[in-house]
Formats: C-alpha cells, structure tokens, sequence
C-alpha cells in the first residue's frame, strides 16, 4: 500500500490518489546505515578493549612470571567498591554502563591499599542491592571491581620502550602504560639510546601525586634498538651526498689557490 496524496483538479475540488510504493533498495539502507546514522547493527567496543592489556592477557602474564620466579609483580586483586548514582541510572543497562565506566577510570591509577598499579579491569561484580537512604537524591550499591595491579618492587628490573629522551633525561613506558623516568649517563651515550629502543631499566622509586604517578630508575642495557625508518635513511644519504659536494667544492678551490702561486 503506497502514500496517499492530495491533488486539486480542473473544477477546483480536492481528490485523494494513493501512489505507488516503491520498494527500497538494499543499497540504499546500507548506505543509510553508514553515512547519515549511527549503525545500530554493529556491536558497541566494549572499554576492556581500549587498553594495552586486557585482563585476560594480565592473568596469563601472571603465570608466566610466576613461572620465571618473579610472582608479585603483577597481581590479581578485587576491589571493593561503594557507588551512589542519580535516580535517571537506576535501570540495568544505565547502571552497568556507569558502573564500567568507574572500573575505566581506575586503570593506570595508583592505588595506595595495594601499593601499585591498576593495569586491566576485569568484570564488576554487584555485591548488594541497590537501595535508597532517607531522601537523598541518589540510590546506592555496592560492587567489587576485578583488577590486575602491578606492585613494582625496588631493585627489579623491567622492560621499557623509551618515548622521549631530552638532556639528562629519558621517558619511557613500562607494560605501554607506566611512565618511567631514566636518568642519561655514559652507559647510555654509548649505547646511544633514542626514541622506539626498547631497553632495561632498575626500578628505584615512585612518585605519587593523588593518583597519578611516575617510576624512576636506572639504566642497565639496550635491549633491543629501533629500526631505522626508510625516511630517516633517505635524509641520511642526502646529507652525505651534500657533504660529498662541499668537499668536492673546497677541493677545487683549494687546487685553484695552488694554480693561482
């Protein structure tokens, strides 16, 4: 059954005629779906995906130290959580989404009762009900996050990929996420360590402001060094083949002068 519509014919009166219905096309709807809407047909990423480990690759990590006798510097803890949330989010699907997004938000947090580091975030258990206290504007439960925590530990030893390096100072990260601050000296200068390298540093401190925070260490050895990129050759070669004609240009200046006495 097609549209109705209204026309007005020769003697002034109205008439109604039904149009035909013109079948859409596939084509059309996808190309609906994918460039004037959102497409309500692909499936939402879910936040444990976002980051550089995921809590399954944390608990396989796990073993793996465990296995090379350095347990206890990655840790499965689950953290108790109390959350208040507005009356609008009382519903499952808005009360899970909020709630994922508390357990996002702890990720790369320091966390003072464990000594250490959120890294991944597993799923969030409800440990109670949600319930009203008096007339406050909010109801309330409790939740218990799943986390893998890294608790650094003074004298080991981690690989880091350096980001930054600057006069007496290299940065780099720790697992993709953990910033490390490295001092330069001449171990370094020798081995020459730039940006990509991947290299062992000695864990000695941690600074800690609120949440957020940084390690310090030292550096022991270069283990891996980055691969030059085809641009950075291709500079390389320009210069020297600019150096090669200043040469060549002081040469027979210099030959010139000779000619000249």
């Amino acid at each position: 059954m097609g549209r109705k519509k209204f026309i007005e014919n020769e003697d002034g009166t109205d008439a109604v005629i039904e149009t035909e219905k013109v079948p859409k096309k596939k084509e059309d709807k996808e190309y609906r779906l994918k460039y004037l809407g959102a497409n309500i047909k692909s499936g939402k990423k879910s936040f444990k995906d976002q980051f550089f480990m995921s809590y399954e690759d944390g608990l396989k990590l796990i073993k793996k130290l465990r296995g090379k006798g350095k347990g206890g510097q990655l840790v499965q803890k689950k953290m108790p959580r109390h959350v208040s949330l507005p009356y609008h989010m009382s519903g499952k699907s808005a009360m899970d989404e909020s709630i994922d997004w508390i357990a996002q938000n702890t990720v790369g947090k320091y966390r003072n009762e464990y000594k250490g580091i959120v890294v991944a975030v597993g799923n969030v258990e409800t440990v109670s009900a949600p319930r009203v206290i008096a007339d406050q504007y909010a109801f309330h439960t409790d939740v218990a996050i799943n986390q893998i925590v890294f608790i650094p530990k003074v004298g080991d030893k981690y690989e880091a990929n350096v980001k930054y390096v600057q006069e007496g100072l290299i940065v780099g990260v720790v697992m993709g996420m953990i910033t490390i601050h490295v001092k330069l000296n001449d171990k370094t200068s020798e081995d020459q360590v730039g940006i990509d390298d991947k290299i062992l540093v000695k864990y000695n401190n941690i600074r800690v402001k609120n949440s957020l925070c940084h390690l310090t260490g030292t550096y022991v050895k270069m283990i891996e060094k980055a691969a030059i990129k085809e641009e950075e050759e291709a500079v390389e070669d320009e210069a020297d083949d600019e150096d090669e004609a200043v040469k060549e240009e002081v040469k027979e200046e210099v030959d010139d002068e000779d000619m000249e006495e």
